[in-house]
């Protein structure tokens, strides 16, 4: 269950150093990333990058099939299209699109799991592991309106947050839809964002060392 993890990289001065934590040729790991909006999805997959791990997003999957589509980029059509290609193909059809690539690296990180069949693939066929980004509602509404006003998104409320939210944990989908709240319980490894970056950067070092 536990995987090496060793490195000769230099590392962003952002991101903790570790001699416990540089990559070696001699093994592999598939990271499959969940948790709720905001909680810091984004943050880890930027700090496994910095450790040489490539970075897939399922997210993008359903952005190249939205855009195929003509319809536009908003996240609504986004869980929409996704909830469709599962229905449609499987429910790890989004994994099952970029597999082959995926194989082509020995360090992988895989952001935007949303339904447990997602898992099972990552799981299953690539020998992966999931870890549970977690953090207290207040931070991440906090951090949701934060980068809407980056974005320039006008629509972002907290009563936005709510609607996004409750569809992403799986409130009112079926077994092919966003079910993020099920997929928190399959994962092996679980970080809290709820304190500082220099915290979670640290915390991040540790789960790599689980697999060492």
């Amino acid at each position: 269950m536990k995987t090496a993890v060793q490195n000769n990289l230099s590392y962003p001065r952002i991101f903790p150093t570790s001699k416990n934590t540089a990559l070696s040729s001699e093994v592999s790991l598939v990271i499959g990333l969940v948790g709720p909006i905001a909680s810091g999805k984004g943050t880890i997959s930027e700090f496994l990058k910095s450790k040489g791990f490539k970075y897939f997003s399922l997210s993008d999957v359903v952005r190249a099939e939205t855009f195929a589509r003509g319809l536009e980029i908003t996240r609504e059509n986004l869980q929409d299209i996704g909830n469709d290609l599962r229905e449609n193909f499987s429910g790890s059809v989004l994994v099952d699109r970029i597999v082959d690539e995926i194989k082509k690296h020995d360090f992988v990180v895989i952001d935007g799991v949303r339904n447990p069949q997602e898992i099972s693939a990552i799981k299953n066929d690539l020998g992966g592991k999931i870890v549970h980004i977690s953090a207290y509602k207040s931070r991440r509404l906090e951090r949701y309106l934060k980068r809407a006003k980056v974005r320039g998104e006008d629509d972002a409320t907290i009563s936005k947050f709510k609607q996004v939210e409750a569809r992403d944990l799986g409130v009112g989908e079926g077994e092919n839809g966003q079910q993020v709240s099920e997929c928190l319980s399959l994962a092996d490894f679980k970080l809290v964002n709820n304190l500082s970056l220099d915290q979670f950067y640290l915390d991040c070092e540790k789960m790599l060392s689980e697999y060492s």
